[in-house]
């Protein structure tokens, strides 16, 4: 009898047990496990990656293997006109391997440029190829952009293609884009850059350039400052003196642009305007992009955290709609994520859906890491349209809000998407 009893309170503790392992390891989600945030998990990870690359060289397992002839593609140099600013390239892969090859778009380098793999499983032998679009309208002088493929290649798990060439046009800005990563909301940081102007007279003198400050178009001035001093063509950098196009500049004016404080937590972006009153190109566009970093910070699939601080969800069907995942993830062991203190202020587009999934409050006190699994929703039926591109009225955002009075703070992300057929 007695035997009996403990045999069934032994039964009742276990599963008692294991009803609260698996209620916590449910609220946490199957993306997270407490191994993550030990360093030799992704010890262990990257060995493994590593014996598999080598036995996939020797030989001894079957893999698939990429071969691509080209990587880079050098449009060479063109003079900027609504005929050139736009084309693509096709770039050739083949799997040489014993095992079939999964490709998949992975990241971009800038908004402006688009890629699409026409075949994305590849059985041995058989080969394919990355479309890669670009759109250099907005910009001038050098033109890089780069796209990644991620693979199951052992050997070879991400692949990079590169488009590259020189724009010659009347005025162009160096660097056409200006990048901040890593700044807080109370820091002021600033970027220099060069307005180079090209051409002469009949008579061989230098072609007039002149920027005044009522020429000059910041989208939001109480925090982007640009301030334009005259100068002479021999202070350009030595990059650009010996850039085959720059070099040839017979104008400068030297920029400099400030980011002040006060920007909301995330991604943020911005266009200046110039009136440059040079008939042939009357306007000049100067890209800005950056992140501000606080107390949250954002992952998942589709983040785009080295580049652009962008949600990019890419093309979404608008017959069956999209839903895609982030994840915000809190540094203040003190903090408790729930309805009151992460809270949807706004989308754009407004019929996007942003739901929380929150975990128990109770299980966060002794959790050392909180976080908050997010989903964005873009719904059957939605209107054709593309929602990107820094400075455009259809960028998609979604503003959150974090945390109390009187410590909360904003957090916008960028969503960038195109909504087709």
């Amino acid at each position: 009898m007695k035997k009996t009893v403990y045999a069934a309170l032994g039964g009742i503790l276990i599963g008692a047990v294991l009803g609260i392992v698996l209620a916590y390891t449910g609220m946490a989600g199957r993306s997270w496990s407490v191994s993550v945030e030990n360093p030799d998990y992704w010890e262990s990870r990257r060995q493994a990656a590593q014996t598999a690359a080598e036995e996939a060289l020797a030989g001894k397992i079957k893999a698939p293997r990429v071969e691509t002839p080209e990587i880079e593609y050098d449009f060479g140099v063109k003079e900027k006109n609504r005929e050139t600013v736009t084309g693509s390239h096709d770039f050739p892969v083949q799997n040489t391997g014993t095992a079939p090859l999964t490709l998949k778009e992975k990241t971009k380098s800038c908004y402006c440029t688009e890629f699409h793999i026409a075949k994305k499983t590849l059985q041995p032998g058989e080969s394919t190829t990355v479309n890669v679009k670009w759109d250099a309208e907005r910009g001038g002088g050098s033109f890089k952009q780069s796209v990644i493929i991620s693979t199951n290649d052992p050997v070879r798990p991400e692949i990079f293609f590169n488009v590259k060439g020189l724009f010659s046009s009347p005025v162009v800005a160096h660097p056409n884009q200006l990048l901040f990563s890593g700044i807080s909301n109370g820091e002021e940081q600033s970027r220099e850059f060069h307005i180079l102007g090209f051409g002469t007279d009949a008579d061989g003198n230098p072609l007039p350039l002149s920027i005044e400050d009522g020429d000059v178009t910041v989208w939001d001035p109480d925090h982007f400052r640009v301030t334009l001093t005259a100068a002479a063509p021999d202070e350009m950098t030595e990059e650009e003196k010996t850039n085959p196009v720059l070099g040839k500049a017979t104008s400068l004016i030297r920029g400099t642009l400030t980011v002040l404080p006060g920007l909301a937590q995330g991604a943020f972006q911005e266009t200046v305007r110039f009136k440059t009153h040079r008939p042939e190109q009357p306007l000049l566009e100067l890209m800005v992009e950056g992140q501000i970093v606080g107390s949250v910070s954002i992952s998942g699939t589709k983040y785009d955290k080295r580049k652009t601080g962008q949600l990019a969800i890419g093309p979404v069907s608008s017959a069956r709609g999209q839903t895609e995942s982030f994840r915000l993830t809190f540094d203040n062991p003190a903090f408790i994520a729930n309805e009151e203190t992460v809270r949807l202020v706004s989308t754009r587009p407004d019929w996007l859906h942003v739901s929380f999934q929150f975990l128990d409050p109770e299980a966060q006190k002794s959790m050392p890491v909180k976080w908050v699994d997010a989903a964005v929703e873009i719904p059957a039926g939605s209107p054709q349209q593309r929602f990107s591109g820094p400075g455009l009225a259809e960028t998609g955002e979604i503003v959150m809000e974090i945390g109390s009075d009187p410590e909360k703070e904003q957090v916008v992300l960028p969503v960038s998407f195109t909504v087709g057929p």
